[in-house]
């Protein structure tokens, strides 16, 4: 994305991001025509991995722990991320 719209969405000025670019703070590279494209870092919203928790009561309901973590391992998975038991 040139550098004018990458400064608008960032809320920031043209010539900071000017300066960023000259300071090599930003990734992209600058046309023939001396237009400046900078790459657009997308961080990723979803963690690598997460925790699924489930209780019971008593020690006598330990066998339903299983049943009870069984739907949130389905949409861990559905959403491709790794559990760890």
């Amino acid at each position: 994305m040139k550098l004018s719209v990458w400064a608008r969405k960032e809320g920031i000025g043209y010539r900071a991001a000017w300066r960023m670019w000259k300071a090599g703070q930003l990734k992209g590279h600058q046309l023939p025509t001396g237009t400046i494209t900078v790459e657009e870092e997308r961080p990723s919203i979803l963690p690598d991995s997460v925790a699924i928790y489930a209780s019971v009561s008593s020690s006598e309901n330990r066998s339903n722990l299983d049943s009870q973590a069984k739907p949130q391992r389905q949409g861990v998975r559905m959403h491709s991320l790794w559990t760890h038991r």
